[in-house]
């Protein structure tokens, strides 16, 4: 394959033989039920305590060489405060260019245990392209896809709400008709492994902080086909189904208005207006109050309509509501869960539908983590 690098030909070459051997990390039974119904599949002690302590030195030996890099999220309000931004990860690729990251680097660090990780993952990538519904290319690797990175966060680091994708309509004014890469792809599945040992989360903090839907979907949740979820119709006392909305932005009418929001049941669309609504009130400020007057058109439906994300210009005014574990969201329909980086642990959701952050840690914080991608359309 035209400029794969080596590390991501073994990447792909590992989740390919996984996908066909019937030795596999396993999950538990009800993966593809609790991942689908917009929740997280959490399993302690995935790692063995031989695993955490060799995957933890490689860690903590690359970070002391100088292997990792600072990140600070354009989203944080906060970016003079250095003890926030205190987030180190070592990445397998360099974002925008060809080359290799540390952690896919055969001369860093200990590579032969971060390939023994690899290999795990790469069954649990085959293993969720088998089970999910409507992933077809999940098992695909393209150039760049593999993206899998430590993690490192010092005491005073935290890390504001936020989703790992999105509708590439809500990342750019017409995104959806600009042109792509060959091969693009996008997040899908979220996941994270623990590395810390003896944490005590009531002194220690760091919790990874999910804010769930307070009833799961009772449709798979993450997108349709091409179209990506961007809402919920929250669940009420005359219809207690809680339904994932996604957006379609090839609807007809007139230039810059041809997005419509529509839920599926039992495989049919239903679509949230009569007429698609301008593409700009996808970037307007005012949070779900607008989005029910400016996209949906039926008033029990608006006053269901909850955005996952606020647009980009309310972003950096929402808040952390660390100190709040009844916060229900803005329209009261979500759910506060808090796990605790122990190491071992596994953690895995969709990547478009979840929100989540880290909470305040309160001493050094290492970890794994990675997104399984599916290829991107609207090409």
């Amino acid at each position: 394959m035209t400029g794969i690098s080596n590390a991501e030909l073994a990447w792909k070459t590992a989740v390919a033989t996984a996908a066909t051997t019937t030795s596999r990390t396993e999950l538990p039974t009800n993966t593809r039920e609790v991942l689908e119904s917009g929740r997280a599949v959490v399993i302690p002690n995935w790692l063995s305590i031989t695993e955490i302590r060799e995957l933890r030195r490689d860690a903590k030996q690359c970070f002391e060489d100088g292997k990792f890099k600072n990140f600070i999220l354009s989203r944080n309000p906060n970016k003079a405060d250095r003890a926030a931004n205190d987030r180190w990860i070592m990445p397998s690729f360099a974002a925008g260019g060809g080359n290799l990251g540390p952690f896919a680097d055969s001369t860093v660090g200990e590579f032969d245990v971060r390939q023994r990780f690899k290999a795990k993952m790469a069954s649990v990538k085959a293993l969720l392209s088998e089970e999910l519904t409507g992933r077809p290319t999940l098992v695909d690797d393209e150039r760049q896809t593999h993206e899998m990175e430590y993690l490192r966060y010092g005491a005073g680091a935290f890390l504001q709400r936020h989703t790992d994708e999105h509708h590439v309509e809500l990342k750019r004014p017409n995104g959806s008709r600009l042109p792509k890469k060959p091969n693009a792809s996008r997040r899908s599945v979220t996941w994270m492994v623990y590395l810390n040992e003896e944490w005590e989360t009531a002194t220690d903090g760091g919790q990874l902080r999910l804010h769930e839907r307070a009833r799961p979907s009772m449709t798979p949740v993450g997108a349709r086909g091409d179209d990506l979820q961007i809402g919920w119709l929250k669940a009420t006392t005359s219809d207690q189904t809680e339904q994932p909305v996604f957006l379609d932005p090839f609807c007809n009418g007139p230039e810059n208005e041809t997005c419509m929001l529509y839920t599926t049941t039992s495989g049919s669309r239903r679509n949230l207006s009569s007429k698609p609504f301008a593409n700009i009130a996808l970037y307007l400020g005012g949070g779900d109050a607008l989005a029910r007057k400016l996209m949906i058109e039926n008033s029990d439906d608006a006053k269901r309509l909850h955005l996952i994300d606020a647009p980009k210009s309310l972003v950096s005014s929402i808040g952390s509501n660390n100190n709040n574990k009844d916060y229900a969201g803005e329209d009261g329909g979500e759910r506060i869960r808090d796990i605790a980086p122990q190491g071992g642990t596994l953690v895995i959701f969709d990547s478009v539908s979840l929100p989540h952050e880290v909470l305040l840690t309160n001493k050094e914080r290492f970890g794994i983590q990675g997104w399984f991608h599916e290829h991107l359309g609207y090409s």
